[in-house]
């Protein structure tokens, strides 16, 4: 377990693309604060303006928002990073060890956790200099409501991750896998069950799907709302990884 997490994380820092995706996201990131604040018009009495919000508003406001960016780049890393491996064939130098299938199959998943951590450190570093520049300030807010909504919002962009990595496991097709990740990420699938609950009474399981469950406001000092983020984070987090773990172990290697 511990030799594949070093040779994947081994291959994580030394990949030029990792920075390069990082460094896009940045540089959207601060770019679109700079068109908020350039285009930005005075609501309606009562409104809070974006350029007034503290960084916990700000996020949620974001993250409210159709596409996700953070989820579309994250969906790009996942894929390239499993599809490099399975293309390359070099899985097959270690696969046939004792428990390895599940093991590389954990290591993706703890290397998808770290590449959205940094994600988020970027998307918060860019957040404040940006704000700081085009807003002429950086508040941060609450700090214990900042760190529960970081804290949810990590859990569920991991989930997301994992339900990515499970996709490639499967379809072991970096075009398909794209594809979908795309898709997820413009919440097409959300909606479709979102029409399809308007038709069918008493079915409420849009509010459980990942992506609606990041882009719905939350109130993260409220406790089910907090449970509500953690439930659905673990429960994909769970799911996905268990049906990605017995999907490589019964792989058919050729």
């Amino acid at each position: 377990m511990i030799n594949i997490l070093k040779m994947d994380f081994h291959r994580f820092k030394s990949n030029k693309m990792i920075y390069i995706l990082l460094l896009i996201f940045f540089a959207f990131q601060i770019f679109g604060i700079f068109m908020l604040g350039k285009y930005e018009q005075p609501g309606e009495s009562g409104v809070m303006l974006i350029s007034s919000m503290n960084e916990s508003q700000f996020i949620q406001v974001m993250m409210s928002q159709i596409p996700l960016w953070p989820l579309i780049y994250i969906a790009v890393f996942v894929v390239y990073f499993y599809m490099s491996e399975h293309n390359s064939g070099f899985y097959k130098n270690y696969i046939s060890m004792k428990h390895a299938r599940m093991y590389t199959v954990i290591s993706k998943i703890l290397i998808a956790g770290l590449f959205t951590l940094l994600t988020f450190i970027v998307m918060i570093a860019a957040d404040m200099i940006g704000r700081s520049i085009f807003f002429n300030h950086a508040m941060i807010g609450d700090g214990g409501y900042f760190t529960k909504l970081l804290i949810g919002q990590f859990l569920l962009h991991w989930a997301f991750s994992i339900v990515i990595l499970c996709i490639s496991i499967i379809s072991k097709s970096l075009i398909a896998s794209i594809v979908v990740g795309f898709v997820l990420s413009l919440n097409v699938f959300g909606m479709i069950v979102t029409v399809l609950e308007s038709i069918i009474d008493d079915v409420h399981l849009s509010s459980f799907l990942i992506v609606n469950t990041i882009l719905s406001t939350r109130d993260f000092d409220n406790i089910n709302d907090l449970v509500h983020v953690a439930s659905v984070s673990i429960v994909f987090i769970v799911i996905f990884s268990f049906i990605a773990i017995r999907y490589k172990i019964k792989e058919d290697l050729k």
